[in-house]
């Protein structure tokens, strides 16, 4: 998830993109997943649809790298440890979402469904307030 309009006036100030991908609630997650139940992650299934719509349905076989370069590079700058959550980025199809809307996720290995989340966006309270300048 990201605030782009966070995103967008950090961007204009010169600062760090990141502002707009941290806020509490913007990272979902399914349970975890045993690797032995994805013998190649480059063949597995990702898709999105928001209120039953289809956004998002590519294969992990498009990933510009492969999980070892990624992870050899992530390693050079920053230890990794069990447990750690790699983001590297989505399918096409990002674009926005509304209170009131319905994400559903689902990670699939062939004809098995590993994975599924269902999420009703909604509008937190928290002390952040967002203002243009």
């Amino acid at each position: 998830m990201t605030a782009r309009n966070v995103q967008d006036e950090a961007k204009k100030k010169g600062l760090p993109w990141s502002i707009g991908k941290g806020f509490d609630t913007f990272l979902p997650l399914a349970g975890p997943i045993a690797k032995s139940a994805i013998p190649d992650p480059h063949k597995a299934h990702l898709s999105l649809t928001v209120n039953d719509q289809v956004k998002q349905a590519d294969d992990t076989d498009l990933m510009l790298f492969r999980i070892p370069r990624i992870l050899s590079d992530i390693s050079k700058v920053m230890r990794l440890e069990k447990g750690d959550i790699v983001l590297t980025g989505t399918p096409k199809g990002v674009g926005p979402v509304t209170t009131g809307d319905v994400m559903k996720a689902a990670l699939k290995v062939g004809d098995k469904e590993l994975a599924r989340l269902e999420v009703d966006v909604k509008d937190r309270d928290g002390l952040y307030e967002f203002k243009e300048t």
